[in-house]
């Protein structure tokens, strides 16, 4: 296996252990002063992959809230 479809593949697994392990948070109606991050897609089904496929996904990540949201730790699980 190439290098970076090792990479890949490692980045991949990180992002899906992040996805399996967030809680989706419940829109407000009105806007919070504290800072929250908000995951609005959770999971995400490949389907039928080949073997040896490269392949990928997004996961996007949203600040909510009216402060700056700071991440100072990430623990992959």
């Amino acid at each position: 296996m190439k290098k970076s479809q090792f990479l890949s593949a490692c980045a991949m697994l990180a992002l899906t252990a992040l996805a399996v392990h967030a809680q989706p948070i419940p829109p407000q109606t009105a806007k919070s002063s504290s800072a929250r991050i908000e995951v609005p897609e959770v999971a995400f089904n490949f389907g039928y992959v080949p073997q040896g496929a490269s392949i990928s996904h997004t996961f996007w990540l949203r600040s909510v809230g009216g402060d700056t949201l700071r991440i100072t730790d990430v623990r992959p699980g």
